[in-house]
């Protein structure tokens, strides 16, 4: 499958497990490291033909069996090491969450899916630590089961008519639902593979390419078109999956864009808004022409290129995107917030964003750069980035939406945290 194929169809499953070939558990591991195949993977297996059940540690393209102790009923489930400090590094964590993305994209390309729980998986960390002598530690539990999910789902609302007002930039349509390729089965896209392994001849970038521009920020923190969890209509049920592996319906991570020169795009600072005009269609009508709901939001029309360069040496020549995190608001509603530990959980939000951003860059032919903010909590970082005002435009947006969807990230309960900027080199 391709990058977007699977980036499209991507959601979160519940279902059972089934036991996958030796081969293609090497696989998934293989793709899952590719972002840090320097940090073991420890993967939980159940019994098979070609494998007994139990906890693995996979490194140097090895799985290594530590313990028959705890096994799984699902395809697999799958720990990034991380090991345990009083402050645990913020790259550590997006690393996190990048592999998550991978591993998730990797699963879809089986025509599995993966699930996230915030619950801590103590047994498997006990046994881990005990065998190997280390201190890793696991805050959440990820597995990779059954879709037991429809397929891709085309939403069969008629697309609702909006007049988009001078701060709404409606982008291009993503590439596999241009002309409902994706829906009608002649869509390819680019290999996962080649994303993944970063095997594509890079080129120039065009400056004023408005596709790819839309492509990375749909492939951030787009929405899909099918039946899944967070559905906003009791009815239809379609809509609201994720692009990337959001557990418990998270969606803590908001895309900042300090546009400099992007053709029809007039300079400034927006947000790009996956909740689109509607809050649950995913197509749109404007001028009798049908568009697939994804737009940016303009806040002001202030230049930070010099700002950004004085404070991170990054100059960058037509835009940049800045991936924030609400902290406070990780989850969908109480009783997630009940029975999960949300703590880090939007970091690893934003590194499943990040993964995305990555993924798609490849796809494209880019070169890229990310620059990760170590100290996001630092209050020079709100008058910089003008946090304040872009908080109250998205909180402003949440009461524009004509069908809201229940779970509704917006508005932001905390504050905007900067996590990592990331920009097209070339």
């Amino acid at each position: 499958m391709s990058l977007q194929e699977c980036l499209a169809s991507r959601k979160d499953c519940s279902g059972k497990g089934r036991v996958l070939p030796l081969e293609k558990i090497k696989e998934i591991c293989l793709s899952t490291s590719q972002e840090s195949p320097k940090h073991s993977l420890f993967v939980v297996l159940p019994d098979g033909p070609e494998y007994d059940g139990g906890i693995y540690q996979y490194l140097n393209k090895n799985l290594i069996l530590l313990s028959k102790v705890v096994k799984t009923n699902k395809t697999l489930e799958l720990y990034p090491e991380l090991v345990c400090n009083d402050n645990i590094d913020l790259n550590d964590l997006l690393r996190v969450g990048i592999t998550w993305q991978y591993l998730s994209l990797k699963s879809e390309s089986f025509g599995l899916g993966v699930s996230q729980r915030a619950k801590s998986p103590k047994k498997v960390n006990k046994v881990i630590n005990r065998v190997t002598k280390s201190n890793n530690i696991f805050f959440y539990s990820v597995a990779v089961r059954e879709r037991e999910r429809p397929e891709l789902l085309e939403d069969p609302l008629e697309p609702i008519e909006i007049k988009p007002t001078s701060d709404k930039v409606v982008l291009n349509t993503p590439e596999c639902y241009d002309n409902r390729d994706i829906y009608l089965n002649r869509y390819s896209g680019v290999s996962l593979d080649d994303a993944i392994f970063n095997v594509i001849p890079k080129n120039k970038s065009n400056p004023n390419d408005l596709h790819g521009f839309s492509q990375l920020l749909w492939s951030c923190q787009g929405e899909t078109d099918h039946s899944t969890h967070g559905n906003r209509d009791p009815v239809v049920k379609n809509g609201y999956g994720r692009v990337h592996a959001s557990g418990c319906a998270g969606y803590a991570v908001y895309p900042i864009l300090f546009i400099n020169d992007l053709k029809n795009i007039p300079k400034g600072t927006y947000y790009y808004n996956p909740e689109g005009y509607s809050g649950l269609n995913r197509w749109i009508s404007i001028n009798n022409e049908v568009k697939y709901d994804h737009l940016l939001q303009k806040v002001n029309s202030f230049d930070m290129k010099k700002e950004i360069k004085e404070n991170f040496s990054i100059d960058y020549s037509n835009y940049i995107i800045l991936l924030c995190i609400d902290r406070k608001k990780p989850c969908s509603d109480f009783m997630h917030s009940a029975m999960m530990n949300t703590e880090y959980w939007s970091e690893i939000e934003a590194g499943m964003a990040l993964g995305g951003l990555q993924l798609q860059a490849n796809a494209l032919g880019y070169e890229w750069e990310k620059r990760i903010i170590p100290d996001s909590d630092n209050p020079k970082y709100k008058n910089l980035f003008n946090l304040v005002e872009i908080e109250q435009k998205i909180n402003d947006t949440s009461l524009e939406l004509i069908n809201p969807a229940k779970n509704m990230r917006m508005p932001i309960k905390g504050h905007l945290n900067p996590i990592v900027l990331f920009h097209i080199t070339r």
